[in-house]
Parts: C-alpha cells; structure tokens; sequence
C-alpha cells in the first residue's frame, strides 16, 4: 500500500511540474537572434561589394606585383636593345694645328684634318675606313704643301672569335631573357588571379563561418533559456544552469575570433587589390556565394595540357638556350687565335713646288697645283700601298679556356636535368591538385549528410532534454556536433573551389577559364644591323662545331 501511494505521489508531481513548465514556456522571454559586429557591414553605406569578377579585374589592373613584371619586361627590352651596341657603327673625326721650331731648321706650321668610320661585324672581325688631309708651311721654303691619304682597314679571325652565332652570343641571350620576362609577366598574372580567388574564397568562408558561429551561439543560449525554465519550475537543479553558461561564453569567444578573421582576410584581399588607404577601412562583402559544380577531370590529357601551357617550362626552356650559347661560345674560345689582316692606303700631295726638267734639274720656276690635286693622286690610287697578313696565337696549355669550355657544357646539362625535373614536377603537381578536387567532391556529399544527420539528431536531443529523458551536457554535445557539421560542409564547399582554381592553375589554364586576357605589353623594335649575314649559315661557328640540340 505505502509503495502505491509513493507511485502516486510521485506521478502527480510529474504532471504537476509538467503543466507548470507548460504554462511558463509560453510567457518566457524567447531567445533574441545572436548579433555580430560583421552583421553592420551590409548596412554601411561605403561597403564595397565584389564579385569574383570584379575583385580579379581590379587585381590585375592594380597589383602592385603585376605592375612590377611590367616594368622587368620593359627593361629586358630596353637590355635587348643595348646588346646590339657593339656592331655600332663609330665615326671619329680629328684636328690639329702645330708649330714646330728647332735650331737650325725652318719653323714649320701644320694643319691636319681627319675623319674616319669603324664598325665592329657580326661576323668577328673589323673594319675601318679613315681619310687624312694636311697643309704644312716653312719659313723660307716654297709654300703650302698639301698632302690627303685615304686608308682601309680590316681584320678577320679565322678560327676563335669566328661566327655570327659566337659574336651575337649577347643578342641571343638577350633575346631569351626578353622570352623569359615575357613568361615571367604570365606566371605573374596567373598567380595573381590565383591568389585572388584563394583569398576571395577566404573572405566567402570566413563570413559564412561568423553565421555558423552565430547559429551555434543562439542555439547555447536557447538552451539555457529552456534550462533556466525548468530549474525555475523545479523540474532541473540549479547546477545545470553551468554548463550552458560555460558553453555560451566558449561560444562567444569563437565568435570574436570568427570576427577578426573576417578582417584578416579582407586585409588580405585589399593588399592583393591595391587598394589606396582611404579604402582599407570599408568592409568588403562578396557576392559570389560557393556552390559545387561538378568537374569532370581527364589526368592525363590534363598533365599533357599544363606541359604544353605552363610559362615555368617555356622559361626553362630559354634558360637553357642561353646556356646553350655561352657553351658554344666558349667551345669557341678553347680554338688557337688565327686573324686575317688586311689594309690599303692611297695618298696624294699638292701644293707649290719647284719645277724639275726632264733631266731633274731645276728649272727655276714655281709650280702651284691646288688642293684638289692631292684628292685626285688619292682616288686615281696614284700611290697606292697594301698590306695582307696572318697573326696566330694560342696558350701552349690552354687551361682556362678549356676549363671554361667543360664548366660551360655541365651547366648546358645541369639545366636540361632541371627541365626534365620541371616537368615532372608540374606532373606531380597536375596529379595531385586533380585529386584534390576529386577528393573535395566526395566530402561535399558526406559533409552534407552528417550535417543533416545532426540536424535531426539536436532536434531529436532537445525533445528528449524537454522530457526529462536526457541532460544538458548530451544535449551541448549534440549541439557542438552540429555546429561542427556545418563547419565541415562550409569548409569542404569553399575547399572543392579553391582546389578546382589550384587545378586551372596547375594546368596552366586559369586564364581562360576565366577570360582574361594579357595585358599587352610594348613591343621592342631590334635594331637592323647587316642583317644580311644571317643568310650565310657557313658564317656560323655552330656548324663547325655544333652542340647538342637542346631538347624541346
């Protein structure tokens, strides 16, 4: 009988706090929607808000990095031009006025005037043209004299410092190192566009992220709303009411650091755009939400793509022609030194003179011939005068240049190796981003699910928390479960789209995916010098002794 009356006792009691926590819940004070200082952002007036579009434009127009590569290239052109200095032609031109006084000699006074042409050849060798006129007076004698001279110079090496290929070694490199600024401004504009997105995918996730913490917030609270009921109606002891309130401030604190890591990668973001300081304090609100797209991915056509595409190749490529020149070049230099040297002069003289009979005496009289004369002896090559010899000359040992030559043909390989190991590298690269992106798209699907599982487990939770069926700690748990779902699937969504743009961007087609195109850069206009050589392959050390080919 006494235990009836407890069964009964005990069963009025729980109908009687049941009703009372009935009665309360209506009238209690609902959970007010958690607030967040980003929740201002949409509001301000001066907040800027981008689309990926938008953010990648202004990036490419401002970027401070890209506006660097700019400059490099002009200046590489600017040095492909000053590399054709050399085979300049140089003219010179000289004057003179002399007096010349010694015991017992007529003082004499000279005039001489000059004027030359000299030019260094693609070929290796020089020449020179130079043209002398001189007027001479002595004290006593028969004056003026005229003298004029005409002299052509030229020198050629046989054998070391022979070649087109050999003496415009610095125009090839040039010309090269104008390709690989030239790649250079692509792989800075495609990292460009690359980071871009990563730190706008960044912002999208750090602002959704403030939500979730939001949600988990309100959640925390409304718990220890529902809590506070049933310690006031007698159905939970005063304690419970701790661990909501210990779950709350933890919350809160995620929410501050959910907070500035919005800032943090609007800082970013604002860097990557250039924007001018008065803009740095308004807040960037993206428009462009993450979604999932599938992407369908072929591995393999892909790798054969970014070999073909990528700039870090195409340099490589350059450098190691470059490196292709110098070892020829100094292949070159381990030759004995073997130069033709030709020159011819010409010379004429006029002026007053004394006549001479036919016997070579004097006759007396004076003849006066006029300057023109003297240019007439030197055009007719009345008193001509040439020269053509050889100069050789070579180290007995040798040893530098041959050094040289056997450093020079190490780096040639050294670099093919890295160009091999380049290639492989953006293979490895190309595979691996490709699963990324595989990997990401299977984690959106089960990210999703775990989150809707969650759902249905707080709600499930919270029902059995109202009955008395459950404490608050599982109901926490379950609530931090929950939060954390939806933190995966916000991270698995906004990683699957930052891993598809590492994969445009391993493949080397991440321009065009999103339409851009490159900036135009000026084009740098090569002087002419004898361009007319380049069709005399013979002219060319390199078919004498010809390298390796670089492999393409």
């Amino acid at each position: 009988m006494t235990v009836v009356r407890r069964l009964i006792t005990t069963l009025l009691l729980s109908l009687t706090a049941t009703a009372l926590l009935a009665q309360e819940a209506p009238v209690a004070r609902a959970t007010e929607p958690v607030s967040a200082e980003t929740d201002q952002d949409v509001n301000n007036p001066r907040a800027m808000r981008l689309t990926l579009r938008d953010a990648l434009t202004t990036s490419l127009q401002s970027n401070l990095g890209v506006q660097v590569q700019q400059y490099e290239y002009r200046i590489t052109g600017e040095n492909l031009r000053a590399a054709y200095g050399p085979f300049d032609w140089i003219a010179s031109g000289t004057a003179a006025i002399s007096k010349n006084s010694t015991p017992g000699n007529p003082t004499s006074h000279d005039l001489s005037i000059g004027a030359g042409v000299s030019q260094f050849l693609p070929t290796g060798g020089d020449y020179s043209v130079g043209v002398s006129n001189s007027r001479s007076t002595v004290n006593g004698g028969i004056n003026p004299q005229y003298g004029s001279g005409l002299d052509l110079a030229f020198n050629q090496p046989l054998l070391r410092d022979f070649g087109i290929d050999v003496n415009r070694r610095g125009i090839a490199i040039a010309r090269n190192n104008l390709g690989i600024s030239d790649e250079q401004f692509r792989t800075v504009t495609m990292d460009t566009v690359h980071a871009t997105e990563q730190a706008y995918l960044d912002l999208v996730y750090a602002r959704r992220n403030v939500d979730v913490v939001k949600e988990s917030l309100f959640l925390a609270r409304d718990q220890a709303r529902i809590t506070q009921i049933r310690i006031d109606v007698g159905a939970s002891a005063p304690l419970d009411i701790l661990q909501p309130r210990v779950t709350i401030a933890t919350t809160e604190e995620s929410l501050v650091s959910a907070v500035a890591a919005v800032r943090d990668a609007e800082d970013r973001l604002r860097a990557l755009l250039n924007l001018p300081q008065a803009d740095w304090d308004r807040p960037i609100i993206p428009t462009d939400d993450v979604g999932y797209a599938p992407l369908a991915i072929n591995t393999e056509a892909a790798v054969r793509e970014a070999l073909a595409n990528r700039p870090e190749i195409a340099q490589q490529r350059f450098a190691t022609e470059n490196l292709r020149v110098q070892a020829l070049y100094t292949r070159n230099q381990t030759l004995p030194a073997l130069d033709l040297n030709l020159t011819y002069g010409a010379a004429g003289v006029a002026g007053r003179r004394a006549e001479i009979n036919s016997n070579g005496d004097p006759t007396g009289r004076v003849i006066s011939e006029p300057f023109t004369d003297a240019l007439t002896d030197v055009f007719r090559s009345d008193f001509p005068s040439w020269k053509v010899g050889v100069t050789f000359g070579i180290p007995i040992l040798n040893i530098g240049a041959r050094a040289n030559a056997r450093a020079a043909q190490l780096d040639l390989e050294e670099s093919r190796l890295n160009q091999a190991q380049t290639e492989q590298n953006i293979s490895v690269e190309v595979r691996s981003a490709a699963r990324a992106v595989e990997t990401y798209a299977r984690t959106i699907a089960a990210s999703r699910a775990a989150r809707d599982a969650a759902e249905r487990n707080l709600e499930a939770e919270r029902r059995r928390f109202e009955n008395g069926m459950t404490t608050n700690f599982q109901v926490l748990e379950v609530q931090q479960q929950l939060s954390d779902a939806r933190v995966r699937e916000l991270l698995a969504l906004v990683g699957y789209n930052k891993a598809v743009a590492a994969y445009h961007r391993s493949v080397g087609d991440i321009l065009q995916i999103h339409n851009i195109a490159l900036a135009d850069l000026p084009p740098v206009e090569e002087p002419k010098i004898l361009p007319f050589l380049d069709r005399y392959n013979w002219l060319n050390y390199g078919n004498l002794g010809r390298l390796e080919e670089t492999p393409k």
